[in-house]
């Protein structure tokens, strides 16, 4: 009765508009507001061209403080000279309703200044409500700039195109529609990294995020950042040591309360 009861309360809640379970930035971003547009390999495929190392990424956010409704996701980029690559797949949800995403990322280094990237996702809804299983076919293509040193320009258009399967109701809407977003990161010194994004999407005409990451000492992070539309402030630490990196990150929702994730990757 517990999982009936979680499982209804959700549906209602998210049948209004579309929400990105699936479609969280790695925990680092979530620390300083959640710019994946610079950031984060789940969203601006052209991100794969920056690793010069392989790395595998594990992640765990839990938005709802609800065990049954966590997200986790794990990833793998492979850097080449001549197209890098990255696979992701991330869930949602639990055995009576679950969310699934899976991404092919492709990236291109064109010169000194630009890169390019484009990835193909296949999201899955699998439910005891509905007889079919609905899917989402989507295209996401990311630009990178460098004008100077140490400022990074990102901009991103999501899902688009994209093209539902066996969507049963056009008023329910399971997945999220397009999203073009313009974001920046900017090292103004050493230890200190600044981070924004600016998004335009269907639900909302116009949103976005901004934080920062203080470096007190090597290998040490700490993070703050805020989330625009509502507005959901933001903390996170993260530690690398010999190849692994573990980041900490929680967001404050007005009605949800505090949600907590945690990342984990190895370089090598």
């Amino acid at each position: 009765m517990k999982s009936i009861n979680i499982l209804v309360a959700f549906l209602v809640s998210v049948n209004m508009h579309a929400v990105d379970n699936l479609r969280l930035t790695d925990m680092r971003s979530v620390g300083m507001g959640g710019n994946g547009v610079t950031q984060s390999v789940l969203f601006n495929p052209a991100l794969v061209t920056l690793h010069s190392d392989k790395v595998v990424h594990i992640e765990y956010f839990n938005r709802y403080g609800v065990k049954e409704l966590g997200t986790a996701g794990i990833g793998f980029v492979y850097p080449d000279s001549r197209l890098s690559a990255g696979v992701n797949i991330s869930s949602f949800g639990y055995d009576k309703y679950r969310e699934t995403l899976f991404r092919l990322s492709l990236g291109k280094q064109l010169d000194e200044r630009w890169r390019i990237g484009v990835s193909f996702q296949c999201a899955v809804l699998q439910t005891e409500l509905l007889e079919e299983v609905p899917k989402q076919l989507s295209t996401d293509v990311g630009i990178l700039f460098v004008p100077v040193d140490k400022l990074l320009i990102g901009m991103l258009i999501m899902n688009f195109p994209s093209v539902a399967i066996n969507k049963q109701n056009s008023e329910i809407k399971y997945f999220t529609s397009y999203s073009v977003q313009i974001g920046f990161q900017w090292e103004v010194m050493n230890s200190l990294l600044i981070v924004g994004t600016l998004e335009s999407n269907k639900e909302h005409t116009l949103t976005g995020n901004a934080g920062i990451e203080y470096t007190p000492f090597k290998d040490f992070h700490i993070r703050a950042g805020m989330q625009a539309t509502p507005l959901l402030p933001t903390l996170g630490v993260g530690y690398r040591l010999s190849g692994f990196t573990v980041d900490v990150a929680t967001v404050y929702h007005p009605v949800l309360g505090v949600s907590t994730g945690l990342g984990l990757s190895y370089s090598f």
